[in-house]
C-alpha cells in the first residue's frame, strides 16, 4: 500500500497540483449536503443553495492506495485499489482516483473518482459510484445512485450537480423522482449550535 503526503510547493509539479486539486474537491464536495435541508419531496428536478463545508486547506493531505501511476504522456496521475484521501476530518474513499492535466502538466482539467465513492466529514456523508470535478466549469457531478446525508436528513436522485462558484446544488431524478427526507428539528438544532459560538464573541 502506498501512502503519499501532498506538500504544497513540492519540486514535483504534479504532486503540487494534486494537492490543490484534492483541496478543492474536499472543500466543495460537502456543499451538496446543504441541499438535504432544502429539497421538496416529489420533484423530478430541484435546485437549492447550500453552504460550503470545507476542510482546512493548510492541513496536509494523505493518500493511500494499492497502486499509484504517473503518466506524463497521458497527463494523468492515477491511484487505484482501496483509495483513501484524507485532509483533516474529511475523508474520500474510492476504488480509483484519477487527475487529468493539460499538456504541460501545469493546469488541472478534471478529477474522476470511481467505484464505491464515499465522502465523509462528521455526520455528513455523500455516496455514489462516480464523482467528477471539472475545473473549467467549476462543477462536481455525482452519479450512480447518489445520496447525500447529514444526520437523518438525506436527498437522492439519479444525478447531483454542485456548482462550486455559485454554491448551488441541482438534484435530478431522471426516470425516477427526487427523494428527500427532512427532519426540521435537526436543522434548527444545528443552526442554533452554529450560531451559539458567535454570540460569545
Amino acid at each position: 500500500m502506498e501512502r503519499e503526503r501532498a506538500k504544497p510547493g513540492s519540486a514535483n509539479r504534479g504532486y503540487g497540483l494534486w494537492a490543490i486539486l484534492l483541496s478543492l474537491l474536499f472543500v466543495y464536495s460537502f456543499a451538496l449536503a446543504g441541499a438535504a435541508g432544502q429539497k421538496s419531496i416529489g420533484a423530478t428536478k430541484a435546485e437549492s443553495t447550500g453552504g460550503v463545508f470545507g476542510a482546512n486547506k493548510k492541513e496536509p493531505i494523505f493518500i493511500t492506495s494499492d497502486r499509484m501511476e504517473v503518466d506524463q504522456k497521458k497527463q494523468t496521475i492515477t491511484y487505484t485499489g482501496r483509495v483513501v484521501a484524507q485532509q483533516g476530518d474529511l475523508i474520500m474513499k474510492s476504488q480509483v482516483l484519477t487527475a487529468n492535466y493539460d499538456a504541460d502538466m501545469k493546469a488541472l482539467n478534471e478529477v474522476v473518482a470511481e467505484g464505491q465513492v464515499q465522502v465523509t466529514q462528521g455526520n455528513r456523508v455523500a455516496t455514489g459510484t462516480k464523482a467528477v470535478f471539472n475545473d473549467k466549469n467549476q462543477t462536481i457531478i455525482l452519479t450512480g445512485d447518489p445520496v447525500v446525508r447529514q444526520g437523518n436528513n438525506q436527498v437522492s436522485g439519479s444525478r447531483i450537480t454542485f456548482f462550486v462558484e455559485q454554491e448551488r446544488a441541482v438534484v435530478e431524478g431522471g426516470s425516477q423522482r427526487v427523494k428527500a427526507t427532512i427532519f426540521p428539528e435537526e436543522i434548527q438544532k444545528r443552526e442554533k449550535e452554529q450560531a451559539s459560538p458567535s454570540k460569545g464573541q
